[in-house]
């Protein structure tokens, strides 16, 4: 009776592991492993029936006592191989297993240790993570920070722009805008925000990269300032040279013609009409000299080359200081546009060296090389401090003027000075960029 029991029960736990192994087949995704032990496990539930048939009935055929030995080596060979397969799995799983490791490793790493802000929200924009560049942007604790969501981070101003932000970003799953967040003491950043959807713990999240752009901010507006009174600067000296030039010629004239009205004498007819024709064309003069100031008339004739020459050669003849000025490989056709801001820029250049430098010599360089024009400007002056400079708004006009000059067209600029050594400017544009 103990022997049946026990049969009974090896018979049904085989049958129960078979089902097991049977059904953890979908869980192991047809994996030759779990196949094999499937199978074994099957066979043994088998062979544990066959055991309770013999048994049940007392009788022993040999056929059927053949079959149950041989599936029980047929068993045992299955599972060989199904456990050599199962370790080769597990070997793989932890080789699987360790590079995972390493890389949550490594992302915690550059995650912890990026220049840049780190954000981890769920969609209604709740912080899950952050990361220590945040902390010490913003001034607050880990705990604090995971107690808050964006909108308690943001300047007043960009508040009410989190909402349809993060609507953005679910709809189309990423989102690059501009922002600024607040520090726990009041201060504002300017931030370049790149978001995205991904998968976090089986659900929906955003990562959130903030790229602190406060520098780049004050420096456009700075470009902008100065582009804006370089706008107002000309305007007034064009109002000027008009008023002070052309007006009083223009007065003269209809003076003049007045008097030729009420004049009956012909021979002082006469005299008037030169003295009147000679005023004309003083004013034609002068209105040529208002608009050569506006856009040279050298440059539309003869071209940037020609007329960086023709001024540098009128500054020479002052001989307040020497200038020397070589070009190599300038196209006879360049944008006109461009043309006139690098004249521009060499002109104020030499102005701002002969004001402020006390430069005995000035080496003006401009080529055309790998699809560039490239202008190389170096004096002997007495040199500056760069911060101190673009610190002072009235000092630093001439250099902030360059720039605004050189990046409306998609230019680059770079300079090097210190007190006592001159200063070495070096401006460059890609002609591909021009239409």
């Amino acid at each position: 009776m103990v022997t049946f029991a026990a049969l009974v029960i090896a018979a049904f736990l085989q049958i129960i592991a078979a089902v097991a192994a049977l059904w953890l087949l979908r869980v192991a995704k047809g994996k030759l492993a779990w196949k094999l032990i499937a199978l074994a496990f099957t066979l043994m539930a088998a062979r544990r029936i066959i055991d309770l048939y013999i048994f049940l009935h007392g009788i022993s055929y040999p056929v059927l006592l053949l079959i149950n030995d041989w599936l029980g080596i047929g068993i045992t060979v299955i599972m060989t191989f199904g456990v050599i397969h199962l370790g080769k799995v597990l070997y793989s799983y932890n080789r699987l297993e360790k590079a995972r490791l390493e890389s949550e490793t490594r992302f915690k790493t550059l995650f912890n240790n990026s220049s840049d802000e780190i954000f981890l929200a769920d969609m209604k924009g709740n912080f899950l993570e952050v990361n220590q560049e945040v902390i010490d942007r913003l001034g607050y604790t880990r705990k604090e920070l995971l107690d808050m969501s964006f909108i308690d981070i943001k300047s007043p101003k960009y508040k009410r722009e989190v909402d349809p932000n993060i609507e953005k970003i679910k709809n189309h799953g990423q989102l690059i805008y501009e922002s600024e967040h607040m520090t726990k003491d009041g201060q504002i950043i300017s931030l370049e925000m790149n978001s995205r959807v991904i998968d976090y713990e089986d659900k929906k999240a955003m990562l959130t990269i903030a790229r602190n752009i406060t520098e780049r901010k004050q420096m456009e507006r700075r470009i902008l300032g100065a582009v804006i009174n370089a706008e107002e600067k000309e305007r007034a000296r064009l109002s000027k040279e008009l008023h002070d030039g052309l007006g009083p010629i223009l007065s003269a004239i209809k003076l003049y013609v007045n008097q030729l009205k009420d004049e009956s004498d012909e021979n002082e007819k006469q005299e008037l009409f030169g003295i009147t024709t000679d005023i004309i064309d003083e004013a034609i003069e002068n209105t040529r000299t208002i608009s050569n100031n506006l856009r040279p008339r050298v440059i539309e004739e003869y071209g940037l080359v020609k007329a960086i020459k023709e001024f540098i050669r009128k500054i020479n003849k002052t001989q307040k200081i020497g200038i020397t000025f070589n070009s190599e490989n300038i196209p006879e056709k360049l944008n006109k546009t461009l043309e006139l801001i690098f004249y521009r820029i060499i002109n104020e250049l030499i102005n701002n060296t002969i004001k402020h430098a006390g430069a005995t010599h000035v080496d003006v360089f401009l080529e055309y090389r790998d699809e560039r024009l490239v202008l190389t400007y170096h004096d002997d002056g007495v040199g500056f401090d760069e911060q101190e400079i673009f610190d002072h708004e009235s000092q630093g006009m001439g250099l902030n003027n360059i720039l605004s000059r050189i990046r409306s067209i998609d230019g680059d600029v770079s300079f090097e000075s210190q007190p006592g050594q001159g200063m070495l400017f070096k401006a460059w544009v890609d002609l591909n960029t021009l239409s």
